[in-house]
């Protein structure tokens, strides 16, 4: 009988495990940069530098024309997205994120170089 109470215990801490991924997750996708992130990707389909996305998120968030974005704004946000959202999004499976070519794009967009 304790080997069932085992497997009970396992198969609840999976449970939990998925319930918090999916909570972060939803946390994530309920951040407007986020959001701006993955409507750009979409709006523009393929693969494109994280640059030109912290350029649009910072446009659209702060209702700047992307010609007025400082480039210390533009950096920190590219810096935010290089070691938080891009790295999580990959790991989700919603984005495929290049850290080396500094590019990302739609995981499921089949157009997309990879």
């Amino acid at each position: 009988m304790t080997h069932g109470a085992n497997e009970s215990a396992i198969v609840d801490g999976q449970d939990a495990d998925q319930d918090a991924r999916a909570d972060r997750l939803a946390d994530m996708l309920d951040d407007p940069h986020c959001r701006y992130l993955l409507k750009y990707l979409r709006d523009t389909g393929g693969r494109v530098t994280v640059s030109e996305v912290a350029t649009y998120v910072v446009g659209q968030i702060t209702d700047t024309d992307p010609d007025d974005i400082s480039t210390d704004v533009e950096r920190r946000v590219q810096t935010w997205f290089y070691h938080g959202q891009l790295p999580m999004l990959d790991d989700y499976g919603v984005i495929d994120f290049d850290p080396d070519s500094g590019t990302v794009r739609l995981a499921d967009d089949p157009d997309a170089e990879r």
